[in-house]
């Protein structure tokens, strides 16, 4: 018997590589046919064996022959911030297609590590598999694992990651709990109710994002004060207790961050509540890419380059350091409100080169702005911006030395800093 795993995107691939590890046999299921043929011709998942790994897209098939079926699609949210299901429904039928015609003495246990809003293993998912005649208990356990990969955090692989683990039954819990004690180094926490651990992962990413907006409203309103926020937050962290800092930065992206909390208020909104809080730093950090736009015209103005004869070199497209993954990237943002004044654009991303508009970070430009803090931005010398032109450095993450810029002759503007 084996695991599929439906959607093999960043979740699913480390999934199916840890699984593979720990020697379990693996199916992978993906609506992309080019991500199956990769997976069959080993060009996709990075393990040493390879005849334990399949891939394909007939998810029905792999339901009706696994004992362990995880659900790692995405749950993105659309143009009115609600979180879209269609990715999660049409896996709970594909599963529930092949667990009608499943033969097995024990249930299979689905498994949903995508996020979320609470209430929807037991709304959605269950409602799906009773329509295909399937009992809870005897056909299947439904239980909920929110995923924590951290793409690109060697500190923390997802083996070493605690999981939340929620079920719809008592039985369907200890077995969720028992296969991720075998799959993880890390404690499988079970919680009383499968909502419990489906909000986990929304709070745990709310809580992220009201500090991040925190952290970027104290940047914006000291700034107006001439005070160094950077300076004052940590001056404050040196409180042993009661205060976690969080720095300010051109704005939040990912597929995390930026959209999982619109999944707990558009959920509670529906319920009659309005999450005024974190509505509100979803507004701050979408805010800050515009704020940085306005920054780098505001410095050219200042050194004498009209925006509309200006031309900035944007490094970093991607939305984290050393990742190539651009999704809800503030880049976007940065450039778009660049573009709303005139300026012209260049990009630079040692990570996503296919994507870049120059081959190198020095070129002849009035600004250099910093989205994205990749390690290798941190050696990039402000002598050799000067000799090409350059007038003005607006650091978006803290990047570039103040000193070191001003002593080449550049105006420095950053997040945070005055």
């Amino acid at each position: 018997m084996s695991i599929g795993i439906y959607g093999v995107g960043f979740v699913g691939k480390e999934v199916a590589e840890l699984a593979v590890e720990r020697g379990r046999s693996v199916a992978c299921v993906d609506v992309d046919p080019e991500v199956v043929e990769r997976i069959e011709a080993e060009e996709y998942l990075a393990v040493d064996d390879h005849d334990r790994v399949s891939a394909t897209t007939d998810g029905a098939a792999v339901a009706a022959a696994a004992d362990t079926c995880l659900v790692t699609v995405p749950t993105p949210v659309d143009g009115a911030e609600r979180v879209d299901l269609g990715p999660l429904r049409a896996a709970s039928e594909t599963i529930g297609e092949g667990l009608r015609s499943r033969d097995a003495a024990e249930p299979c246990l689905v498994v949903v590590e995508s996020t979320i809003p609470p209430g929807t293993a037991r709304r959605e998912i269950a409602e799906v598999f009773d329509t295909y005649g399937l009992e809870l208990g005897t056909d299947y356990y439904l239980a909920a694992v929110p995923e924590r990969v951290d793409p690109g955090n060697e500190a923390w692989p997802l083996e070493a990651i605690p999981r939340v683990v929620g079920a719809l039954s008592d039985d369907g819990l200890e077995r969720a709990t028992a296969f991720y004690d075998r799959l993880l180094d890390a404690e499988a926490h079970p919680v009383d109710s499968v909502e419990i651990a489906e909000v986990s992962k929304i709070v745990e990413n709310a809580f992220r994002d009201i500090n991040i907006a925190f952290a970027n409203e104290i940047a914006v309103s000291l700034d107006s004060l001439d005070v160094d926020a950077r300076s004052a937050i940590e001056a404050a962290g040196t409180k042993p207790f009661g205060f976690m800092g969080f720095e300010p930065g051109a704005g939040v992206g990912g597929h995390c961050i930026p959209v999982d909390p619109h999944l707990l208020i558009g959920e509670a909104e529906d319920a009659g509540f309005t999450h005024e809080l974190l509505s509100v730093a979803r507004t701050i950090n979408n805010q800050m890419p515009e704020y940085v736009a306005d920054m780098t015209v505001d410095a050219l103005t200042r050194e004498r380059v009209l925006p509309q004869d200006a031309t900035a070199l944007l490094l970093g497209r991607a939305f984290k350091p050393d990742l190539a993954d651009d999704r809800n990237s503030p880049y976007f943002e940065v450039r778009e409100g660049l573009t709303e004044y005139d300026v012209t654009v260049e990009t630079y991303d040692p990570v996503l080169a296919a994507e870049s508009s120059v081959d190198s970070p020095y070129q002849p430009v009035d600004a250099v702005v910093v989205v994205t803090d990749h390690e290798a931005f941190a050696d990039l010398d402000p002598e050799r911006f000067a000799d090409l032109g350059v007038s003005t450095v607006v650091d978006g993450r803290d990047v570039f030395d103040a000193e070191a810029v001003e002593a080449a002759g550049l105006r420095y503007d950053a997040v945070g800093e005055v």
